[in-house]
């Protein structure tokens, strides 16, 4: 059986202000082209369908859009901690006579969705983001720990494991590499991957790298776009699972999985260079340099005032602007104490100038303008320094 495992679509978000619709649009519609050259036998979509609990107008059209393009397939759909369990469920269950399987919010053991190929029965279990608040709640249960928690309604799904089962998921496992943009409240919400080994494969989401836990079974397919500075350099990228024979009293299925990237239309990169550099870059008749989302880091020894200003004609979607600077921390007591005996501020000035900049002396200009501000400060009084 082969399963298309996405997650984390963040529908409606915003990259510090500027809007990504275009930017989701267009990675969807690819989405959806590969689906339909590759026809899968499911699409699992494991949670943060949208980037907000009252997702936008444009971003609610662009999610019915996509599922609409998806309708000769079935469709997993779980919700996750940035989606509205309630607006997401909205006509779950008409949508299930046409191949859609929503699960917005936890209700207790979850049903298996069951579709068959030519090995016999995969069973799917749709797990939305869950907290332990929710499992007590319907459970009449006292757990504090995730892990317990998660153990006991596993536990009452009592999966048979003579035929392959698929869990979807939203949730922080032991073991995965968070970006900066993620977070797991203080460890208390992280459940250990022994959880889901029962399982032939985990399908999860929440977190935005593409990542294995423990093996290749339990998955983290990561977002289909960069959605923070942190994640520049990270390749992006939707899973393929083709769930093989399981053999008669064998734990687990054969099972084989693809990652294949993602090019967006718009990247979040970051260049490094001088304002002069960057200013004086090939363009296009439009004085454009590059579209994508630009993090700066310019090189130059002095600040350059209003930079962002500037910078922002040819490089339209800068994120930040920032200076490079490589401080020393190697100060010795004597440069600054002087040894005891009072130094000429020139000098001191110098020295502290060549440890901030690794060893480099000031050039004319700055020596002189230097020379002038402490002729002023100073007076005569530095005359016989």
């Amino acid at each position: 059986m082969k399963i298309i495992h996405i997650s984390d679509l963040h529908i409606g978000r915003k990259l510090n202000g500027y809007s990504l619709a275009s930017d989701q649009k267009y990675i969807l519609e690819r989405i959806v082209s590969d689906v339909k050259a590759e026809k899968p036998d499911a699409v699992v979509i494991a949670g943060d369908v949208y980037d907000k609990s009252a997702p936008t107008a444009e971003a609610v059209k662009l999610l019915d859009k996509f599922l609409d393009e998806l309708e000769d397939v079935p469709v997993m759909l779980i919700s996750g901690n940035h989606d509205s369990a309630d607006r997401l469920s909205f006509g779950s269950d008409r949508f299930r006579k046409s191949g859609l399987y929503i699960k917005g919010g936890f209700e207790g053991t979850p049903e298996p969705v069951t579709l068959s190929d030519e090995y016999g029965e995969v069973n799917f279990y749709l797990l939305p983001y869950t907290r332990v608040a929710d499992i007590n709640t319907v459970y009449n249960t006292e757990f504090t720990d995730y892990t317990e928690a998660f153990s006991y309604v596993i536990g009452k799904i009592s999966p048979d494991t003579s035929k392959r089962n698929v869990m979807v998921a939203h949730q922080y496992v032991a073991g995965a590499e968070l970006s900066e943009s993620e977070t797991s409240i203080g460890g208390i919400d992280c459940i250990s991957a022994d959880v889901f080994e029962i399982f032939d494969y985990t399908a999860l989401g929440h977190i935005h790298r593409p990542q294995n836990v423990r093996g290749e079974r339990i998955r983290y397919c990561g977002t289909p776009l960069k959605y923070s500075i942190s994640e520049i350099g990270q390749d992006k990228s939707y899973s393929i699972i083709e769930l093989g024979r399981k053999a008669p009293g064998e734990s687990y299925c054969d099972i084989n999985i693809t990652r294949v990237p993602l090019e967006p239309e718009r990247d979040i990169v970051e260049i490094k260079a001088s304002f002069d550099e960057l200013m004086t870059a090939g363009h296009d008749e439009n004085g454009i340099v590059s579209e994508d989302f630009i993090s700066v880091v310019l090189t130059d020894k002095v600040e350059v005032p209003d930079a962002v200003s500037y910078l922002r004609k040819p490089y339209p979607n800068i994120l930040s602007v920032k200076r490079e600077t490589e401080y020393s921390q190697d100060f010795s007591d004597e440069l600054f104490s002087g040894g005891g005996t009072e130094r000429d501020p020139l000098e001191l000035f110098s020295e502290f100038y060549s440890l901030q900049h690794n060893g480099e002396e000031m050039e004319e200009k700055q020596s002189e303008i230097l020379k002038k501000a402490i002729a002023e400060i100073w007076g005569d009084k530095n005359e016989t320094a």
